[in-house]
């Protein structure tokens, strides 16, 4: 088992020793569950992905391979057994699908989409913790346990330049979307944001008070999320060099944010065995998805905005919907409830009434209910945009 693997194992053990400790409620529980599908998987996930046509899951392994899944079932359509020596902590698509970057151990490696072996980069000397390829598929960075990120030239496959400047580990690393910058995270606690051109750093952000898991720029390239130790997650205003907002709410350390594809919304997931799902201009909590098993190691969003995935490190992969109802709860609770209350078709089972009869209001009562979680959804989006 290599370092982070075993890193991930020490983390989400301790913080499962701490809910027994401290015998933690769960008054959170929802009122309604928005799991889509879970399904357990023998050998635990260590990275998640999706190409960028929605299609398929990309699903990297701690036994060094990687798959290729249906986003619905979770069928299987690819397995690469051995593609890496050790779990594969990294995995993409290139934007045009042609090819899959993999990254284990101290190795990235390139597979065309039928999974055949097209090459390898070495040139790392550590675990690798992150790899992506940039949104014209023309760069690739990746970092390690150790102080620099590499920069690739993927057109003609060779390592562009060695990126240094942290003073210590430099586990986050991000291109932006119109990449002309990309962005650095460290355990120095500082991040670094630097032209991809000149390969220089042009501005330097502070922050997180320990070690830095994640970067991810926000899809217009505005803001920027920083994952940390310290239990946050921190959007900086680009433009304007700033702090934007601090988003606390986890009770463990953050691995990984991403924003949705509009860029409205975030989710970020933890050692706290939970995913949350925040408003990013508002900068607050909406829903906390707490039915996970252990640390949640990874997620993505689906390119339609409505659902979104998420692993665990005890093997699980989850679909989770972005239901409409969950923002009706958040803003609109009270008026919600009292609607549903006084509507006699929510009653419980009538005395006398039969089987078919209860059957059949049931159903009106289902359709009656997802019309007036429309309406608030609808009151919602207008609210929000004043």
């Amino acid at each position: 088992m290599d370092y982070i693997s075993a890193m991930r194992i020490k983390y989400h053990t301790l913080f499962a020793l701490l809910l027994i400790l401290c015998n933690l409620s769960t008054a959170w529980a929802q009122d309604a569950s928005y799991l889509l599908k879970r399904q357990l998987f023998k050998v635990p996930l260590t990275s998640i992905n999706i190409s960028p046509d929605g299609l398929f899951l990309l699903a990297g392994f701690d036994d060094g391979s990687f798959r290729l899944l249906d986003p619905i079932s979770f069928e299987q359509s690819l397995e690469v057994e051995g593609a890496h020596y050790k779990a594969v902590n990294a995995i993409d698509m290139s934007p045009k699908m042609d090819f899959i970057l993999t990254a284990g151990h101290s190795s990235i490696k390139l597979w065309d989409r039928s999974g055949k072996h097209m090459l390898d980069w070495n040139n790392h000397a550590t675990t690798i913790w992150n790899a992506e390829i940039s949104s014209d598929g023309l760069w690739a960075v990746s970092s390690a346990m150790n102080k620099t990120f590499l920069l690739w030239d993927v057109k003609n496959r060779v390592l562009l330049e060695q990126m240094r400047g942290h003073e210590d580990v430099c586990m986050a690393v991000s291109i932006s979307p119109d990449m002309r910058l990309i962005a650095s995270g460290s355990n120095d606690s500082s991040i670094k944001i630097w032209d991809l051109q000149t390969r220089q750093v042009i501005t330097q952000l502070h922050g997180p008070t320990e070690d830095i898991y994640d970067v991810e720029f926000s899809p217009d390239g505005s803001l920027l999320a920083a994952c940390s130790k310290d239990k946050s997650v921190r959007l900086y205003d680009l433009k304007e060099q700033k702090l934007f907002h601090i988003l606390k709410g986890h009770r463990a350390m953050v691995m990984e944010a991403e924003f949705s594809p509009d860029g409205n919304y975030l989710v970020s997931a933890s050692a706290d065995q939970s995913v949350i799902l925040w408003d990013v201009l508002r900068g607050e909590r909406i829903h906390q998805f707490l039915e996970n098993e252990g640390t949640v190691m990874d997620l993505v969003f689906h390119p339609d905005g409505h659902s979104f995935y998420s692993i665990t490190y005890t093997g699980d992969l989850s679909h989770w919907e972005v239901d409409p109802e969950i923002f009706v709860l958040k803003y609109y609770e009270n008026p919600y409830r009292e609607e549903i209350a006084a509507d006699p078709i929510f009653e419980a089972k009538r005395k006398g009434e039969s089987k078919k009869e209860y059957e059949a209001r049931a159903a009106k009562a289902t359709l009656k209910k997802n019309e007036i979680i429309a309406r608030y959804y609808e009151l919602y989006l207008s609210d929000r945009e004043k």
